[in-house]
């Protein structure tokens, strides 16, 4: 019996493999909390930041995760342009010196020319 139990498994086991690339019963994990570098069909620009220490976010929110930190003398591309709460603005941006790519509120940085809305 524990033969024939153990046969049932194995082979449920590898239907779930084929079906669903998983053995396991739990979720997929979740996406990775970050942005991707260019949006597609838009136009990148050359940007700045205006300070050192510029959060750089995974969404335009001000509470959002921080991806990583921008400073005056790294290179930018910015995408294009969206409101967050509170009607503030942000860019999307990537920090070509670092890599990391992720929204900035307007004050703290911009595009050296118009955006296009995200």
């Amino acid at each position: 019996m524990l033969k024939k139990t153990a046969g049932a498994l194995g082979a449920a086991m590898l239907l779930g493999l084929a079906l669903g690339g998983t053995a396991s019963a739990e979720a997929a994990p979740a996406a990775p909390d970050t942005v991707s570098a260019a949006p597609a069909g838009i136009t990148a620009v050359s940007g700045r930041f205006y300070v050192d220490g510029v959060n750089i976010r995974n969404r335009p929110d001000l509470t959002a995760k921080i991806n990583g930190l921008g400073y005056v003398k790294h290179k930018v591309t910015v995408y294009c342009g969206t409101r967050g709460p509170l009607e503030t603005y942000w860019w999307r941006i990537t920090d070509t010196t670092t890599g990391v790519s992720g929204y900035i509120e307007q004050g703290v940085g911009g595009p050296s020319v118009g955006v296009p809305t995200c």
